[in-house]
């Protein structure tokens, strides 16, 4: 039989085995494919009462599926949720709410967001990451899945400041040929935004080893991936519902570059300049 290893989802786990269950179990299993994330805050007697069977039952299932004991399965649904995952952000005791009620709501949060972000920025580390921005060589940004789009974002700002910021993996392009070009005189600037690709971890490590300087932008569940970056800022971004929201990350981004033009002077005006006698050449705009 196939087993499922330690890493495993609760929800792969229940797949993997769940032709084979009991009724009784599978009742549980039921309950628990709808919502994973539940499981994080039900007991196992809340867990049963709910599925309507045995607590004995619950505890069948659980080292049916690979665990030591039900808290371990917990501790599993906790990760899943502080990681990010919507499918265990869920919840069966959600209401829906009117639509006026969501959008105050999504508000309050994204503005409590930025608050926090801008309300843990040191000062003196914005102007060390704005002068390393400045002065490196070549910029490399980095950045997967939603992250993907953070860092896309802050390279067309950046662009509008200087030469040399790429985005790095593009077009079928592996890590590889974007690492081996970069050295100590260089930045890389990593978005790691939950949820984090194991390859992201592996990517920053391989640049730490290279010497390449790192600028490591990611929200407060980071892990130990920190340990490679030379500066790390946090934004926060969990949402009212089960989606995150950067507005917080975009705005951090713009910050970043507000205050870098600001420090650059005649030679970042200068920049814009040749910038906009290209779209007037080009005729870009109406």
């Amino acid at each position: 039989m196939t087993q499922a290893n330690e890493k495993s989802s609760i929800v792969s786990r229940i797949k993997l085995h769940y032709e084979a269950l009991p009724k009784s179990e599978r009742k549980i299993a039921d309950l628990i494919l709808d919502f994973p994330g539940d499981i994080a805050s039900y007991s196992a007697t809340e867990l049963a009462n709910l599925s309507g069977v045995s607590k004995a039952a619950v505890t069948r299932l659980t080292r049916r599926l690979g665990f030591t004991n039900y808290e371990e399965a917990r501790r599993l649904a906790r990760d899943a949720k502080l990681w990010g995952s919507p499918l265990y952000l869920l919840s069966q005791d959600q209401e829906p709410s009117e639509i006026k009620g969501s959008l105050k709501s999504h508000l309050e949060r994204d503005v409590a967001n930025i608050t926090h972000t801008f309300e843990a920025l040191d000062e003196r580390k914005v102007d060390q990451i704005v002068t390393a921005i400045a002065n490196a060589r070549k910029i490399s940004i980095l950045g997967y899945r939603n992250s993907h789009y953070l860092a896309a974002y802050a390279r067309f700002q950046l662009l509008q400041l200087r030469d040399g910021v790429h985005l790095m993996a593009q077009g079928g392009e592996t890590l590889a040929e974007n690492l081996a070009g970069l050295g100590h005189d260089d930045l890389l600037i990593a978005f790691g935004f939950r949820r984090r690709l194991s390859s992201f971890r592996s990517a920053l490590k391989q640049a730490h080893i290279a010497g390449i300087p790192i600028l490591y932008i990611t929200d407060p569940s980071a892990g130990p991936t920190e340990n490679y970056a030379k500066w790390i800022l946090h934004a926060e971004v969990a949402g009212v519902g089960v989606f995150d929201s950067y507005t917080s990350a975009m705005s951090l981004i713009h910050h970043l570059c507000s205050v870098m033009l600001t420090k650059s002077g005649q030679p970042g005006r200068a920049h814009l300049k040749r910038i906009e006698d290209i779209h007037d050449a080009l005729r870009h705009f109406e």
